[in-house]
């Protein structure tokens, strides 16, 4: 036997016969089909299982070219139970009009020798193919596969090992969550050793994994050592992701990713013979989009950019072992030419570049980080770390400005965007290298004192409840993608909890990469119950690591009354005796979501500052705001009593800034749905302060870092009115929504209120959701306006993102959230 040569000269492997008997006792007992080579473990031991069980093994001439005709052929002709082929050969069948049907008939089909994509995987799964993998080595021989899944387990790409292995199976973490596959002396399947770590005798197979989030003992294979691709800056590349998604594109031949010691990625791209015909622009952008989809699963510095593809012709010959794979070493070889004119292009520059001023420097800055990478700045001093510049971004700014201004022939140094972190310094500088005019920088003391405070925190750990949720969603997905944060307890009712969470982050656009979702811990837990419904250990364990809680969960009801609250409230309570009974050197950190409904009733004209409100008859007379003013005095009672506890004052919550999504179930989007079916928008006199999920959740964040980096500190508010400073008026509003094609008249709220009570007279729920809410309508608009503002000073003192708020008609968020409803609305 021999090894398969993917990364180096084929090795070869003796096996004895004892190794070879683990093999053959671990198949299915059905006749099967292999288009597989004997010389290779997955394709002798497919075989031999079937023989040696008594069953007929039939195996494809390879004296025919590997096509999809041929494949459909050979298997129609056999009517095997059991399909074994290599990645390639599974697309193949996949995109053949009657391949999908041929795989359907099988008891089982199973793929190995390479990673088999995720997308071609989960598309045969969904359309009925009873898909697994199995994973071996040459070396090893087959350790485990997915075919003995429980019933309900579409979990097709996490390994099993054979239980008879596990002892001689060694899990090695290496980083990122990830493991290399050790096996010890002893295994049964073992031929041959590298090392004496953990044992003498041992064999490291540098194959990696990931473990499952829920299933214990579950493996999926991420990449191979030997794979990974490490930039200049030391991050690691796993291309088979990237390679794999690109490659399910139908003009894509084969795609390779690149970067060894590069400051970012880039990806050779092999035609098919049916694109010859386009131009590499026009090629580039039809295959961009799966591309784009391959960059949302990845890390930011993962990500490829557009300027990075290199196409290379449908007749490009390329290193490839007999299982068609990529001889990765070879081909960097081969293609280098290629790959330094692609790297070249960043350090392009020119000579008869834009002579700006540094004011129109600064509008060329902002106005290139909106439109080539993707990120709004919202002032000339807003640092760029925080708005969003990772280092990919800061590559493609530095390739733009490099190419695109006259900066006297220099070459900007590779961190200038970092160096100079800030629109206004920034474009001080590029106006010193063309003019010689140095710019006076009296930042140094303040850029050390904001990077001691930016990397003085550690990672921690935090429980979050109402992760499921509009905010609670959003405040995970940032958590996940923070340094500084390690693991995320999250606190679900009922069962199935990471699945439930899983679900509504996909519901709302929100992406998590396989080491993103391996922070989370998913827990069907009650906080109402003392020991809020947890284990022992797992409350040993959390008292042990937790430094931070955010709870945002609370039933949005406005029908029922404070005493139905109370198991909410009790739930509080235990969250905050939770928090003062952690091991750390000083309680838990307690963030309590509020709502500004706590002041609804203060008489006109209140200013209600950031701090208790100790009048309880300004609280609006619903159980939901009275629950919410009692929980903010239990919050601060505790606050008194030793916590670290602190109150968020959450006012209008909209739709996320980005994306535009906003659930239409709520009450301002039914509102405006209305006007589909009533032809009318009633006239308010009251002002919006609307303020995006997803900036909500970073100013969450950031309050948290700020009262962390700060803590103990006197002046530090415990109380915080989460609203947007800027606020429009409902005139405003309805003149953006006419602008932007909605028609309606203007009516008074009262003749509004009686359109909607026909409405919900003549049944129509389903065209006018808004008379579902038509209780909540009447309350609101008997309190609307009386003129009450909620002081910002704390927000805007401790929250960046928020020292410059969102403008929501000027910055166009009401028109992206219009027309995403509109085109749901009018489908």
């Amino acid at each position: 036997m021999h090894s398969s040569g993917s990364t180096g000269m084929p090795k070869p492997v003796v096996l004895t016969h004892k190794a070879v008997l683990t093999h053959a006792t671990q198949g299915a007992g059905m006749d099967n089909f292999g288009a597989l080579p004997w010389f290779h473990m997955y394709g002798i031991s497919t075989s031999l299982q079937a023989m040696y069980m008594g069953k007929i093994a039939n195996l494809y001439n390879t004296s025919l070219p590997l096509t999809s005709g041929n494949l459909i052929a050979a298997v129609g002709a056999v009517k095997p139970d059991v399909i074994h082929v290599v990645p390639y050969a599974l697309g193949l069948l996949a995109e053949t009009p009657g391949g999908v049907d041929l795989l359907k008939r099988c008891n089982f089909v199973t793929s190995a020798g390479a990673r088999t994509p995720d997308e071609l995987g989960d598309r045969l799964v969904s359309e009925g193919v009873n898909l697994a993998v199995v994973f071996g080595t040459t070396e090893a021989g087959l350790a485990g596969d997915t075919m003995r899944r429980a019933d309900g387990d579409h979990s097709w790409n996490y390994v099993r090992f054979y239980s008879y292995h596990r002892k001689h199976i060694h899990m090695n973490p290496i980083g990122d969550g990830q493991y290399e596959v050790i096996y010890l002396k002893g295994h049964p399947g073992l031929s041959t050793s590298n090392s004496d770590f953990p044992k003498p005798g041992s064999w490291h197979s540098k194959d990696v994994f990931v473990p499952h989030p829920t299933i214990p003992d579950a493996w999926k294979y991420v990449t191979r050592l030997d794979d990974r691709i490490t930039l200049v800056n030391g991050e690691k590349i796993m291309p088979l992701d990237i390679e794999g998604r690109v490659r399910q594109d139908k003009l894509v031949r084969e795609a390779i990713v690149v970067g060894v010691d590069r400051p970012v990625p880039g990806i050779l791209v092999l035609r098919t013979s049916n694109s010859d015909h386009l131009s590499d622009d026009a090629y580039i952008e039809a295959i961009w989009p799966s591309i784009a989809d391959a960059n949302s699963r990845a890390e930011a510095f993962s990500q490829i950019m557009r300027e990075m593809i290199a196409v290379l012709p449908s007749n490009t010959v390329y290193p490839q072992t007999d299982k068609g794979n990529v001889i990765r070493a070879q081909a960097y070889v081969k293609f280098a030419d290629i790959i330094n004119q692609l790297y070249s292009r960043l350090e392009e520059g020119t000579k008869d570049g834009l002579k700006l001023s540094i004011p129109e420097l600064e509008d060329f800055i902002i106005s290139a980080l909106r439109d080539n990478c993707g990120v709004s700045i919202p002032s000339p001093n807003h640092d760029f770390f925080t708005a969003g510049v990772d280092s990919l971004r800061a590559i493609q700014m530095r390739r733009i400005l490099q190419s695109s201004l006259d900066i006297s022939g220099r070459t900007l140094p590779p961190n200038v965007i970092y160096e100079h972190g800030s629109v206004k310094k920034l474009a001080s500088y590029l106006y010193f290298l063309r003019s010689g005019e140095a710019i006076v920088n009296g930042h140094g003391l303040t850029d050390m004192r904001s990077l001691i405070n930016k990397y003085s925190n550690f990672q921690q750990s935090v429980v979050l409840t109402g992760a499921t949720g509009s905010i609670g969603g959003h405040l995970l997905h940032q958590m996940l993608h923070s340094e500084n944060i390690g693991r995320v307890y999250c606190f679900v009712r009922g069962e199935n909890p990471m699945q439930r969470l899983l679900q509504s982050l996909d519901r709302r656009g929100l992406k998590l990469t396989e080491i993103s979702r391996s922070k989370i811990t998913a827990i069907a837990a009650d906080v109402s119950e003392p020991d809020l419904g947890l284990s022992q250990g797992l409350l040993k364990e959390m008292r042990q690591t937790v430094s931070m809680i955010v709870h945002v969960a609370w039933p949005v009801n406005f029908n029922i009354s404070l005493a139905s609250f109370e198991p909410h409230l009790r739930g509080l309570h235990n969250l905050l005796r939770f928090s003062m009974s952690v091991h750390g050197p000083e309680p838990a950190k307690l963030f309590f979501c509020s709502s500004v409904s706590t002041a609804f009733n203060a008489p006109d004209g209140s200013r209600v500052f950031n701090s208790p409100i100790t009048d309880l008859h300004w609280a609006s007379p619903t159980g939901y705001a009275q629950s919410k003013l009692v929980a903010e005095h239990i919050v601060l009672n505790a606050a008194a009593a030793g916590s670290q506890s602190y109150v968020l004052r959450v006012g209008q919550v909209v739709g996320d800034a980005q994306t535009g999504l906003w659930n239409d179930s709520e009450f301002i989007p039914s509102l405006i749905h209305s006007a589909l079916t009533l032809k009318a928008l009633p006239i308010l006199t009251e002002d919006c302060s609307w303020l995006p999920v997803d900036i909500l959740a970073t100013a969450i964040l950031e309050i948290a870092a700020k009262v962390n980096s700060t803590w103990p500190s006197p002046a530090r508010s415990m109380v915080y009115n989460m609203v947007n400073p800027l606020r429009f008026s409902w005139n405003n509003l309805l003149e953006e929504l006419r602008d932007a094609g909605l028609e309606f008249e203007e009516v008074p709220a009262t003749i509004w209120l009686s359109k909607l009570r026909h409405s919900a007279q003549m049944g129509d729920e389903e065209r006018n959701p808004a008379v579902k809410l038509l209780d909540y309508f009447e309350q609101h608009f008997i309190n609307q306006s009386r003129g009450i503002i909620f002081d910002t000073t704390a927000i805007q003192s401790d929250c960046d993102v928020l020292r410059a708020p969102p403008k929501m008609i000027e910055d166009g968020y009401v028109r992206k959230f219009l027309t995403r409803w509109l085109q749901s609305w009018r489908d």
